[in-house]
């Protein structure tokens, strides 16, 4: 980041919303500004582009408070895949191009305007690739390059809550399942490498979200005589608890910042 811009802002960018937090410089921190503008997709347009014209007015509207920004894309509008270890794809660009084969042979020619990232694993081990709409990462930046704000990336959910909330408490061997409105996305690891990685629709009660998270372990094809440790984060469900899945009570990771006030628990969660 640089150091003409020493704040930082997460926007969150969801089909029915979009969330925009700046923490202060301080500690304890505290949002320095908050951000909430809810709608409801219309007509033919792409389910993402509410959100991308709600960005568009908060940059606008709020010029003078202008930082590096971080944009999340909700797990709604990104796909995942699992990318094999192959000793024989050296490059990142190969990589890039191996996981959007994997795309198109999954879902077609919808797949074909999709901008690919692969994550970044040690030799031998499976990487996390993830798929977004090119034209609604095309929106996002030009949404942002006229305006005094600054760009700094753009991130799968995924990526971005496990890297700023799950990680500090995960080991070589876990279940991480993150939710957010009517959206569920899973991963597992083993031996420190990836091994597995779904979304589904979310239930609301806790006794179905329970029921999804035991399938997908099972789904995972997990090795060993016990179920490793079984994370879960919910930023707009404070407080929830979920019944113990093969035996094994998940523990519920809460957000390291969550004083943004209400209707900001995604973004807070990130920023």
């Amino acid at each position: 980041m640089s150091p003409l811009r020493p704040d930082r802002a997460c926007a969150v960018l969801c089909p029915d919303q979009l969330q925009v937090v700046r923490a202060g410089r301080r500690w304890p921190r505290r949002a320095a500004l908050r951000f909430a503008e809810k709608f409801v997709a219309e007509g033919d347009a792409p389910a993402w582009q509410p959100g991308v014209e709600a960005l568009e007015r908060f940059l606008a509207e709020h010029a003078a408070s202008a930082a590096a920004l971080d944009v999340v894309v909700s797990n709604h509008f990104v796909r995942y895949v699992l990318l094999p270890w192959n000793a024989q794809v050296a490059s990142e660009e190969e990589m890039r191009n191996c996981a959007a084969a994997m795309f198109e042979d999954i879902h077609g020619d919808l797949a074909s305007g999709w901008e690919v990232t692969v994550s970044a694993e040690r030799a031998g081990a499976p990487r996390l690739a993830a798929a977004i709409d090119g034209a609604l990462l095309a929106a996002v930046r030009g949404a942002v390059r006229p305006t005094r704000w600054g760009l700094a990336s753009i991130q799968p959910y995924l990526m971005a809550a496990y890297n700023r909330v799950a990680r500090p408490h995960t080991g070589s061997d876990f279940v991480f399942m993150l939710l957010e409105a009517e959206r569920a996305c899973i991963v597992a690891a083993q031996a420190g490498k990836w091994c597995h990685v779904s979304t589904a629709a979310a239930p609301a009660p806790e006794q179905a979200l329970a029921q999804l998270l035991a399938r997908e372990v099972q789904l995972a094809d997990l090795q060993g005589p016990a179920l490793p440790p079984v994370y879960v984060h919910a930023a707009h469900r404070p407080g929830l608890v979920l019944p113990a899945v093969h035996g094994a009570a998940p523990r519920i990771l809460e957000a390291p910042f969550t004083g943004s006030g209400a209707g900001c628990e995604l973004a807070a969660s990130l920023a």
